[in-house]
């Protein structure tokens, strides 16, 4: 049985973990799609795109990748690479091309990463051999527009199954888009484990302080505008937290005020990952205060370090996080409950060391690993090849 595993350089912090288990007990071939809209993803930071259009070896055109050399098979990853001005236009020739490819070697699963473009709609071709991995059940507020809404509704009446990442949304989903029960697969997300292949840059680690860390692109939907008064309030029984918030993006809210604090550190700026990781290792634990939410690749970055978290009650986070476990969870837009969260951790650090302990025995090896997914995912694989050749 061969997959082709249709992947975004957006989620590479979820496909390579995943890849990194599946590949040792499946055959599956990457294939990963850049341009230059899509240069940047929180596990790849392609310096400067190759100019020719088509599908390549991945190693061959992007140095970028060989530091993956150790995790992810390279034989079986491929780039379909858009290039030029109108790169949006060629992207209907080069997703012919991988059509074509996919036809030629037999691949019997097509397993996709994200709801197809209106470039990549000629592979519904092969639709019978798809299965669909559903980040968003529901898409965020800030991106449902009607080009998402469009190209939801096609993938949704036309692929036959589905992974989705959160049990909190499933009858939501099934509802909203009128689908059968039975074309679901419940899954999870599991660790950001392709940063302990990462080096740790520590040059800019707050060095007298521990403090808490927010990490990831700013959007309104993240919570920030309750996240810094909350930190304001913390400050004041306990002056010596730090808060640290790492990612580019345009705020939704003055944050003037917060740039003048000594204990704040805002860095509005592209976060590489030698970065992150030593962040998140040097961290006490992380913080997501997000308004609405599916799952959440932060968080699984956090656990990859055994990191705890405290999140909001949106989405799928109480599942990922599950409350008084793995960290704890607070009611959204809520600065007082948010404060009062922070603090006790805080000040009990067996209490975070707990949580960090119930993270390393269930991730790791346990339930929630990314090898227990993988083979779980086999069934399903195995199941619509069997489809797929009727």
């Amino acid at each position: 049985m061969k997959v082709a595993y249709l992947g975004k350089i957006q989620l590479t912090d979820t496909d390579l973990p995943y890849l990194h288990e599946a590949q040792q007990i499946a055959n599956i071939t990457y294939v990963i799609e850049i341009n230059p809209r899509f240069l940047q993803g929180p596990a790849l930071n392609i310096g400067q795109i190759y100019q020719k259009s088509g599908l390549f070896k991945a190693a061959d055109i992007y140095p970028e990748f060989h530091k993956l050399s150790s995790f992810i098979d390279l034989s079986k990853c491929y780039v379909l690479n858009t290039s030029g001005r109108l790169w949006t236009l060629k992207s209907f020739w080069t997703h012919m091309l991988l059509l074509l490819f996919l036809i030629r070697n037999k691949f019997d699963v097509i397993h996709l990463a994200w709801p197809p473009n209106l470039y990549e709609f000629i592979l519904y071709v092969l639709r019978k051999r798809m299965i669909l991995t559903v980040h968003d059940p529901i898409p965020h507020s800030s991106l449902n527009t009607s080009i998402v809404r469009l190209r939801r509704k096609f993938a949704f009446s036309l692929v036959p199954r589905f992974i989705l990442l959160n049990k909190a949304q499933r009858q939501e989903f099934q509802d909203y888009y009128h689908i059968d029960g039975s074309r679901i697969t419940d899954g999870q997300l599991s660790c950001c484990t392709y940063l302990h292949i990462v080096k740790p840059a520590t040059v800019n680690i707050p060095l007298k302080k521990s403090y808490v860390l927010f990490a990831g692109k700013i959007s309104a939907y993240k919570g920030l505008d309750y996240l810094l008064p909350a930190i304001e309030t913390v400050h004041r029984s306990c002056p010596d937290c730090q808060l640290v918030v790492a990612g580019g993006g345009k705020y939704h809210f003055d944050i003037s005020k917060y740039l003048s604090l000594g204990y704040i550190d805002i860095r509005n700026r592209f976060i590489p990952d030698s970065e992150l990781v030593a962040l998140i290792q040097n961290c006490a634990f992380m913080v997501c205060p997000y308004t609405d939410a599916t799952q959440s690749g932060v968080v699984m970055s956090a656990f990859a370090f055994n990191k705890p978290v405290i999140a909001t009650n949106v989405g799928g986070l109480p599942e990922m996080v599950s409350h008084k476990r793995y960290g704890l969870i607070v009611p959204p837009k809520d600065v007082d409950a948010l404060a009062e969260s922070i603090t006790f951790l805080w000040q009990h650090p067996n209490t975070v060391a707990h949580f960090s302990e119930e993270i390393s025995q269930d991730y790791s090896a346990g339930e929630m690993s990314w090898k227990r997914t993988a083979e779980q995912l086999q069934a399903e694989y195995r199941k619509i090849a069997n489809r797929a050749h009727l």
